[in-house]
Formats: C-alpha cells, sequence, structure tokens
C-alpha cells in the first residue's frame, strides 16, 4: 500500500509540474515587430514612437496575420508606449521586436543615451533587435513601407539588412545592445546602418505597391552612419563604408571589381580575411599597423588574355585587388580619423589598453590618442580558384 500512496503522489507532482503558472494566450497580447522613434515637430523635448503590430486579424477565420500601426507622443518612450497601450485593445508585447528605426534628426540633435535607457532596463525587450537610421526621412514612414517579397515591413528590414550585410560589403549589423555600448564607452564611438526610402513615401505604405512588378517605392540600405559624441556626425560613402568594414574584419562575403585590361572588368569574390592589428609606438607617436590577408575566388574574367597559360595575369590581378582594397580602407581611415576624429575603430580604445605605460610615457590621455595616430596598411589578395577556370569567352571567338 505505502508503494501505490508514493506512486499516486509521484504522479500528482508530475502532473502539477506539466504547466506553466504564469501561461498566457498569445492571442491577448498584441506583438510588436517595429518601433519608429521620431522627434516630435511641435515640442523638441518629446519622442514620437510608433509601433507596428503583427498580430491584427480582418476575421477570427483568417490564416494569415495582417498588420497595423500606432504611434503616441510623449516625454519619454515608456510614455508614448503608455500612451499606446490606452489605444490597443490588447497588450504590448515587445519580447518579438525585431527593428528599431531611428530618425537621422533626433540622431543629429540628441544623444540617443537619453532615450534608449528604456530598451535596456526593460526585460521584455528583445536585446537583438536591429538598429538602423531613417536617413532623409521620418522613421515611422520608414517602418510603413509594404514591399512585394516581404510583405510585413519589419522582416523586411531585417531581411535586406542582413542579405546587404552578408553581400555588399558596405553595411554593418548593429543590435540595440551593442549600439548602447558603445555610446557609453568613453572614446568609442558608434556606427549605425542607414535605410532610404527610395520613391513616394505616400505610395509605400499601400498595398498596391506590392502587387506591381515594378513597386513605386523601396527601401535602400547603402551607407553607414557614424558617430562623435555620440551625436551622429555624418555617412560613408559606398568606398568608404567597404573600408570599413575590411578594417573592422566584418564583411563575409562580399565583391570587389579591378581591371584586366584597359577597357575590362574581373569580378573577385572575397571568399576569407585575415586582419591581423598591432599597437606599436613609433618616434613617439602611436601607429597601428594593419596586415590584412585576403583569400577570393575569380568570379567572372572579361579579358581576352588567357591566364591560364600565364601566372603573371593572375598575380597582375591580385596586385591591382590588393591596391584596390588598400584603397578602401585609407579612404575610409581619412574620413573618420583624419578629417572627423570619430574613433568607431577603437583603436584609441584599443592602444590605452595595450600600451597604456607607453602612453603614460609619452603623455597622452586616452581622448588624445585618435588625434595623433599614424596607420601602416598591407594588403595581400591571393586568388584561390584560378585552376578552376576556363579561358575567357572572348578568347573564344
Amino acid at each position: 500500500m505505502k508503494k501505490i500512496h508514493k506512486i499516486i503522489i509521484i504522479l500528482l507532482f508530475i502532473f502539477c509540474l506539466s504547466g506553466c503558472y504564469n501561461y498566457e494566450e498569445i492571442n491577448n497580447y498584441a506583438i510588436v515587430s517595429g518601433i519608429s522613434i521620431d522627434q516630435n515637430k511641435e515640442d523638441n523635448s518629446k519622442y514620437d514612437v510608433g509601433i507596428q503590430i503583427m498580430n491584427a486579424k480582418k476575421d477570427e477565420e483568417a490564416d494569415n496575420s495582417l498588420i497595423t500601426f500606432y504611434k503616441a507622443s510623449g516625454n519619454t518612450i515608456f510614455e508614448s508606449l503608455e500612451k499606446i497601450m490606452l489605444d490597443s485593445p490588447k497588450e504590448i508585447y515587445l519580447g518579438h521586436n525585431e527593428v528599431i528605426v531611428i530618425s537621422e534628426t533626433l540622431l543629429k540633435e540628441k544623444d540617443p543615451l537619453n532615450f534608449l535607457d528604456f530598451f535596456m532596463r526593460n526585460p521584455q525587450v528583445e536585446k537583438d533587435s536591429l538598429v538602423m537610421i531613417a536617413k532623409d526621412s521620418n522613421a515611422y514612414e520608414v517602418l510603413k513601407i509594404i514591399t512585394p517579397l516581404e510583405t510585413i515591413p519589419s522582416r523586411n528590414l531585417k531581411s535586406s539588412l542582413n542579405i546587404a550585410d552578408k553581400y555588399s560589403g558596405t553595411l554593418t549589423i548593429i543590435t540595440i545592445d551593442e549600439f548602447i555600448s558603445n555610446l557609453i564607452n568613453d572614446g568609442v564611438e558608434a556606427v549605425l546602418p542607414a535605410v532610404t526610402i527610395d520613391g513616394k513615401t505616400s505610395s509605400g505604405d499601400d498595398m498596391e505597391n506590392i502587387s506591381e512588378s515594378d513597386p513605386k517605392t523601396k527601401l535602400k540600405f547603402e551607407t553607414l552612419g557614424f558617430f562623435q559624441n555620440n551625436k551622429l556626425k555624418d555617412y560613408l560613402s559606398k568606398d568608404e563604408s567597404m573600408g570599413y568594414n575590411f578594417l573592422a574584419g566584418t564583411p563575409s562575403e562580399t565583391y570587389i571589381n579591378v581591371k584586366c585590361d584597359d577597357s575590362n572588368y574581373a569580378s573577385l569574390k572575397i571568399s576569407n580575411s585575415k586582419l591581423k592589428e598591432e599597437m606599436v609606438i613609433k618616434d613617439g607617436k602611436p601607429k597601428v599597423s594593419i596586415n590584412d590577408n585576403i583569400t577570393a575566388d575569380l568570379a567572372e574574367y572579361n579579358c581576352k588574355a588567357d591566364f591560364i597559360k600565364n601566372n603573371d595575369i593572375i598575380e597582375e590581378i591580385e596586385k591591382n585587388a590588393s591596391k584596390k582594397i588598400k584603397e578602401l580602407m585609407n579612404k575610409s581611415i581619412n574620413k573618420l580619423y583624419v578629417e572627423n576624429k570619430s574613433d568607431v575603430l577603437k583603436y584609441g580604445l584599443k592602444f590605452y589598453q595595450k600600451k597604456y605605460k607607453e602612453m603614460e610615457k609619452y603623455g597622452y590621455k586616452a581622448e588624445e590618442i585618435i588625434n595623433n595616430i599614424d596607420f601602416d596598411i598591407n594588403v595581400n589578395v591571393e586568388i584561390n580558384s584560378s585552376e578552376l577556370s576556363i579561358k575567357s569567352v572572348k578568347e573564344n571567338k
């Protein structure tokens, strides 16, 4: 009997543990997938916060969730969201948020630490939400753009940025916790990808935009915005953005074009980049020695010369590719460190951490290091797949 009693008690415990005491039906929540933050035009001390909700339905029988938007103004992000809560028939849930779009006007005028505290303090908020700048437009307008391939705007923004980050070599993904971490660290500046609206803003949130083969309104990721003293300073050009990513060691898959005769080009697909940095003191000045060994595949070759029979041609392409990547890096260094003194690559911090005693000896303070850094950049590109390639099609004419 004692064994039977024990079994019954164990079974009762198992049944009690099978559920969640704080379980809530997902239908009770309004699932937020995108957030926009703009400066209020009438009162600069207030913020216009917009949210995109995924789970609004036309009727209970609908198979697919539609999207809807809410917007409210407040002195804080929290206050704005609380106001939205009063308009929403369901409780707002931020645990699945994917993107945070912030207007460039706001980022240029205010330190983001003044209004982003909510996102780190609230345990419900996804810390890996992607952050981006709404360039030349309102952040709420960007959040509402609907495109044919992805009809949920937040997912479109996230997917487009992921693709651009992986293949273009000009963009980089920044999460909300990374962004705030860079803003908090003294002497370190932040970068953010910038998105622009291509076309008529008024047509972007119209469902007709997704029914056209060539939509009137699209979103484009083309560049990076960089910060100085925790405010948006300027944007990098496409070449400067690519140079930044090579310096940061981030491009996973990108390509570059190099001339292989007077008027034709070869395309190289970067397959691996091994970046090494060395902090040295030369003639009393901090110097960053950068060596980047890059392997690449020949993706396209449009010149007449048959490189299979002439290794000198491959070596020439490698030499030209190395020169071009070095030029891209130098363009980025010139824009960030020579013209704007924006330490987005954290060289000042790295010097102070690795060469603290030397910096003290020569009287450098942490914030002064970037004003005196010299750079020595060396790039070596090696083509991996030449033995797999065939003659140029032009050679067969």
